[in-house]
């Protein structure tokens, strides 16, 4: 089992994660109404991408990465939403799992409504109420 593992990590190594591993997405996405803005900054332990905002049914913003190993790899954003983006949570909207071997092609869909946060792990599962807006 060892010379398993060391030969999955060496080969993994030699050949490039981007050929052995499609790489990690996650999806915002702005579903609050006509005219509303969302507004996002997301960052990890080595990337910041900085506020953006998203229009009403815009195209999703996309982030795509690969695991860190040995460290895990988190991604987190801070959701603003309202006339004065009062409204906003703090979401971890990935954290990798401890492993040796990195996830591959992982999948994670945050959608802005005016109630909550949604969230899913498919594209053909609808996503479900997740988290709800904080005032301040």
């Amino acid at each position: 089992m060892n010379y398993f593992v060391l030969f999955i990590l060496v080969t993994s190594t030699y050949f490039g994660l981007d050929e052995a591993c499609k790489k990690n997405q996650v999806e915002i996405h702005n579903q609050l109404g006509p005219g509303k803005i969302l507004q996002f900054h997301c960052r990890s332990g080595d990337d910041d991408i900085g506020v953006k905002t998203l229009n009403f049914n815009d195209v999703p913003y996309i982030i795509r990465f690969y695991d860190e190993i040995p460290n895990l790899t988190k991604w987190a954003c801070i959701l603003r939403q309202g006339p004065k983006m009062e409204y906003s949570y703090d979401v971890q909207v990935y954290k990798a799992g401890p492993r040796l071997i990195p996830r591959c092609g992982q999948l994670r869909i945050w959608t802005a409504k005016t109630d909550g946060i949604y969230f899913t792990r498919k594209l053909s599962q609808p996503s479900g109420f997740a988290l709800p807006w904080n005032k301040g």
